[in-house]
């Protein structure tokens, strides 16, 4: 029963990291740049491993740790391609922009999940980053490809949301304080009646 609850909390904790991770390259799958989210998103997973080496003890390499994810996700060739496919697409004048960047995030996010299960596999095995091999984990990396892609379309809506709301939350501010500080040159006796209203129409109609 306790080697069962330790497991559990082990695998809580490994789900969190690529979790956090995964949100991150969603994240980064949504920069507007070509290529520059490629770089955002390899960046994310890095660190990934890392954290995953920290979590199990495993020795980390930096060096290492990049070539082995470049390695599993080229592997797959049709990652690679369908990355840089929606990464390039981007240049393409606002309908490009938006189709590559909802495409560069659900990729991203799918690929860190992947690249995140296919280490704790591996590390569970009580394996290291000097004995991995990708041609053992070929199979399970599609598998958890596709099965990744699901959940970063749930994170890319959600980041999306999130960001939208806060926007609006910004814009409100920003209008909240605007119609305060006309309010204060009102009462200052600083514009009259027909200039606070055509000013405060003018604050409204950035709302």
């Amino acid at each position: 029963m306790e080697e069962k609850q330790i497991k559990s909390k082990k695998e809580v904790t490994s789900e969190s990291i690529i979790k956090r991770h995964m949100y991150w390259s969603v994240s980064a799958g949504l920069i507007p740049f070509p290529l520059l989210d490629i770089a955002a998103v390899t960046a994310v997973q890095t660190d990934m491993l890392k954290s995953l080496c920290n979590f199990y003890k495993v020795d980390y390499s930096q060096e290492k740790g990049k070539a082995w994810i470049t390695a599993l996700t080229a592997a797959t060739l049709s990652s690679i391609i369908a990355r840089t496919s929606a990464s390039v697409v981007k240049v393409i004048p606002a309908i490009g922009t938006v189709v590559g960047m909802a495409s560069m995030a659900i990729i991203s996010g799918a690929s860190t999940y992947a690249v995140g299960n296919v280490f704790v596999n591996h590390f569970e095995a009580g394996g290291t980053l000097q004995n991995f091999n990708t041609e053992n984990f070929k199979k399970f990396y599609i598998e958890k490809l596709e099965e990744g892609k699901d959940l970063a379309k749930k994170m890319k809506d959600k980041y999306k949301a999130y960001t939208k709301k806060k926007k609006g939350k910004d814009k409100e501010k920003t209008v909240i304080s605007k119609l305060k500080e006309l309010n204060k040159l009102k009462d200052q006796k600083l514009i009259n009646e027909k200039e606070y209203t055509s000013m405060r129409n003018d604050i409204l109609k950035q709302f």
